[in-house]
């Protein structure tokens, strides 16, 4: 079948129309197309059939909606539309989708043109426009359609039109194509290009005085509409054509705006269209761009044919290196060129900071940084291998076939770079770094650009924007000299006018005044001068602040994470929180720090790196490590009440004592604890570790303790293994055997997470040992509760068995009725899973009995499924769906996600077993939605049954 969307949509069947009428049939088709070869979501769908608003029971009605679409396509096409987890995918081969065979013989010719076959390149590019009927999606009733995928379409028509004119052009047929440029300077009057294209022709054609005509045209659309002057290129041609310039009459590669050379800017969609609705993650992680840009035209010039290479027929990943001094704007012109160009790369933008000169931190590894992208890409943690090229490998093969735009910022070498580079072509990279990374140009072909001070008109730019025109030119004089105090550094400009914005009654000239008078800290910045030194310029802002504020600024030098909430400020300079909250806010008016999302603040990484100066040369040692104690006493007790309502069976510690001045959060609920500790995971993760080096080995295993069971039921277990090895070194300092042993526990069962099991036995039998050796009852049972699931994951079923009767008998011994409970419940699993179906029932009753006489509600729950597994395989599917259902509502009003999705999976096999299969698969289909949202490795199981039932 053939499928048209570039104008009304058009469907055959070999010669046959096959009409479309029902205008929601209309839109579903239309989303499928655009998205053809992938799933699209039901709830992407259901967007766009119900213009964003989707009804109650919209699911149930896009089924329909499904079912009579493929009844209309027909015998040939009713078996393009697949159902697929979580949503639907139509199959379309590359010739029968006109905006995929608009794209690919665009592309060839755009390759054609690269290459100067500029015949095939006409041709080519003529029959990619041929397809085009009108405007697409011309009848398919979606607003919000519409407004996500015509522009970029239209954008690739518009770039397929400048390049197939450049083309003729080439070619000599100049008077060919006067009467089409001049329509089209007609239908896009601030579209650059085609007025460039139609001076050329005039001139070409011997117009030479019409041509000038035409530039006139255009400077006043330009003027009125948008009050601008006409670009560069612009200019330039029309000064040529005014001086008669012989050459421009051959063509020649590059002499043309828009042509080969130099692509079009804007985004390009990618072959066959962009996909309106997906079914894979689209990261989209660059950081916002700052609106005070100034300069950099050439840098962006350049950046912008690196990403045309990237966007056509560039056979390997393009990379550009941006270097230069710290302050120097990198991270800025990157975020700005990586904003303009982003839909360019429509499967995603991947950002991190390799934090390569973070004087808090050591810089981020390779292995962290694959794994934050993967995380970004919905990779499940229980698939991410073990070792960084195992990892390297997967994330590559992840981005292979992708266009992706991917920038790592403040790199410190090319060993933290080289792993994070994509494999295959159609990713563009961008890297910036305080060092020249040579070794990357020479074996990667890296391009290296280097940034150097703002030129002098470039800067009175920057301050003109930031303090406004007539503050800037009010005293010229004042202007350069600030300027020159600054060295033009990008950074101190921007400070300096932070300054003078915030006092209108401070005069520029005063504020040289100051300037003069700084003295340096920064040498690595010194620009060869004291005045030019950026420590000078971020002295006298830090003076300029009360001292709370001041105090404030030094202690956040000291603290361990990339961002601090404005709870944990409080506690590390020990204030109340509406204190903390004002300082943050005079720190944040200063530009000393950044609100990024609200109530979390950091700032960039020459500020820390002053603040932690400021705190070695001000604040006694005796006073920063009371700042560090109290930070790591915040989190630890924070974490400590979220742990304990994550699961209120652990085994409490004696926590380190909170210190005066700390006040920790409040923690309302599982839903928030959840919450918490996901926006404070690598906090805590960079917590624990700061607390090892400096001493602090009580918090170095607590904080650890604490958040590992969040690590566990999310399915971090790379992570909760790397904090568990911090755990094991405090300990051991501390010669506290008990606290050796749970770390041991912890350690040894995150491995078996891993399928590390080797290394999982060894240390769970280490903590075995010691807690024998100290008599302790409840750590033991600890252990063989870990032994026995280790175990189960291997299908030691009778093994297994054997430890969850020890973890009784030792909770038995001691009288602790929340792990008899506990235990229990795994006992009776166990003999289900063997067949002992009675035993199975005994014990799950027990175990459900007494969580009930606790008050455990979680218990409960845990119980119930038990027992459904128990009945389902005694053969009574009905009884065990009844138990399930119960389990996943009491696990939904408790907030417990992942123990809802666990139920509702189990949900799902009893339905299948009992030979319902329609309600089964909505059983699996709300599992797969709650785990696929949580990104949890037991997402791939469900997505295997449901495709499985599918299949069936």
């Amino acid at each position: 079948m053939d499928f048209g969307l570039l104008g009304p949509l058009l469907v055959h069947d070999g010669t046959r129309p096959v009409p479309v009428s029902a205008p929601q049939q209309r839109v579903l088709l239309a989303a499928l197309l655009l998205s053809a070869g992938r799933v699209v979501s039901v709830d992407a769908l259901a967007e766009a059939m119900w213009e964003g608003q989707p009804p109650a029971g919209a699911r149930g009605a896009l089924h329909s909606a499904v079912q009579r679409l493929r009844s209309t396509l027909g015998p040939s096409g009713a078996d393009l539309v697949e159902t697929r987890p979580p949503g639907y995918l139509i199959t379309v081969e590359d010739g029968e989708l006109d905006v995929r065979a608009f794209s690919l013989l665009a592309t060839r010719g755009h390759a054609a043109a690269e290459a100067g076959n500029w015949a095939e390149a006409a041709d080519l590019l003529r029959e990619a426009l041929g397809l085009w009927r009108g405007e697409p999606l011309a009848d398919v009733p979606s607003q919000l359609l519409r407004d996500r995928e015509v522009p970029p379409i239209e954008d690739q028509r518009l770039q397929a039109l400048v390049a197939r004119i450049d083309a003729d052009l080439h070619l000599g047929r100049h008077g060919e194509v006067v009467a089409e440029l001049r329509q089209l300077a007609t239908a896009h009057p601030l579209q650059e290009q085609f007025h460039a294209q139609l001076m050329l022709s005039l001139y070409r054609s011997g117009r030479q005085a019409d041509a000038l005509a035409a530039y006139q045209d255009v400077r006043r659309v330009l003027a009125d509409q948008l009050g601008i002057d006409p670009g560069p290129e612009l200019t330039v041609l029309h000064q040529r054509i005014l001086a008669a310039d012989s050459e421009l009459l051959q063509p020649a590669d590059g002499d043309l705006p828009g042509s080969a050379a130099e692509p079009l800017s804007g985004p390009v969609p990618e072959p066959g269209g962009r996909a309106a609705v997906r079914d894979h993650v689209v990261p989209r992680q660059l950081p916002a761009a700052t609106r005070h840009f100034a300069g950099r035209a050439g840098a962006l010039a350049v950046l912008g044919r690196l990403a045309g290479e990237a966007a056509g027929t560039s056979p390997a990943t393009v990379i550009a290196v941006i270097d230069g001094t710290a302050g120097i704007g990198k991270t800025t012109l990157a975020l700005r060129f990586a904003h303009q160009v982003a839909g360019r790369f429509p499967d995603g933008q991947l950002y991190v900071n390799l934090r390569g000169f973070d004087p808090a931190g050591p810089p981020v590894t390779p292995a962290e940084a694959i794994r934050l992208f993967l995380d970004a890409l919905a990779m499940p943690a229980a698939r991410i291998p073990a070792g960084l090229d195992a990892q390297a490998g997967l994330y590559r093969s992840v981005l292979a076939g992708k266009r992706m735009l991917v920038l790592l910022d403040n790199a410190r070498d090319v060993d933290q770079v080289r792993p994070l580079l994509p494999a295959s072509p159609g990713c563009l990279v961008i890297v910036t770094s305080r060092s020249q990374l040579t070794s990357l140009v020479a074996a990667e072909g890296a391009f290296p650009l280097t940034l150097d001070v703002l030129a002098r008109a470039d800067a009175h730019e920057l301050l003109s924007r930031r303090l406004g025109p007539p503050r800037v030119t009010e005293d010229p004089a004042a202007t350069d000299e600030l300027i020159r105090l600054c060295a033009g550094l990008p950074l101190a400009l921007s400070i300096a006018a932070a300054r003078s914005a915030s006092q209108p009654g401070l005069s520029l000239a005063a504020l040289c005044a100051e300037l003069r008078d700084a003295g340096g800290r920064l040498d690595a910045l010194d620009a060869g001068h004291a005045a030019t030194n950026v420590r000078a310029v971020l002295s006298w802002s830090y003076q300029q602040l009360n001292a709370s504020a001041g105090r404030l600024f030094r202690l956040l030098g000291l603290h361990a994470g990339p961002d601090i909430s404005a709870a944990a400020a409080a506690s590390l300079a020990g204030l109340a929180p509406s204190d903390a909250r004002r300082d943050l806010g005079e720190l944040t008016r200063a530009h000393l720090l950044t609100e990024y999302a609200p109530g979390r603040f950091g700032c960039h990484d020459l500020l820390r790196a002053y603040a932690a100066e400021l705190a070695g040369s001000v604040d006694s040692e005796a006073e920063r490590r009371a700042a560090t104690g109290r930070m790591l006493d915040h989190y630890l007790h924070t974490a400590a009440s979220a742990a304990l309502l994550l699961h209120p069976t652990r085994r409490p510690v004696t926590l380190a004592p909170l210190a005066a001045g700390v006040t920790p959060e409040h923690i309302d609920g599982v839903g928030d604890a959840l919450a918490w500790f996901e926006a404070e995971r690598r906090v805590l993760v960079a917590a624990a570790q700061r607390a090892v080096e400096e001493g602090f080995d009580t918090h170095a295993w607590q904080i650890p303790w604490a958040l590992s069971r969040f690590l566990d039921t999310q399915g971090h277990w790379h992570e909760w293994t790397g904090t568990e090895q911090i755990a094991l070194a405090a300990a051991g300092r501390l010669g506290d055997r008990a606290a050796q042993a749970a770390a041991q526990q912890r350690y040894g069962y995150a491995n078996a997470r891993l399928g590390n099991y080797q290394e999982a036995y060894a240390h769970l039998g280490l903590a075995l040992d010691i807690h024998t050796e100290r008599g302790d009852h409840a750590g033991q049972a600890y252990v063989h509760n870990a032994l026995a699931i280790t175990l189960s994951f291997q299908d030691r079923y009778e093994e297994a068995l054997s430890h969850a009767r020890q973890a009784l008998e030792s909770y038995t011994a001691i009288g602790d009725q929340s792990g008899q409970a506990l235990a229990l419940n795994s006992v009776g699993w166990f003999h289900a899973t063997l067949g002992d179906h009675e035993q199975a029932l005994h014990s799950c009753g027990q175990a459900l009995d007494l969580f009930r006489s606790l008050g455990h509600q979680e218990g409960v729950a845990s119980a119930l499924d038990s027992l459904g597994f128990a009945h389902q395989q005694g053969g009574n599917c009905t009884e065990a769906a009844t138990c399930y259902q119960r389990a996943f509502e009491l696990h939904h009003n408790i907030g417990s996600r992942w123990g809802a999705a666990e139920a509702l999976a189990h949900l799902g096999d009893a339905r299948l077993a009992t030979g319902n299969p329609a309600e089964a698969r909505v059983a699996w289909a709300e599992a797969f939605a709650i785990l696929d949202d949580l990104n949890h490795p037991d997402a791939d199981e469900i997505r295997a049954k449901l495709a499985k039932l599918d299949a069936n």
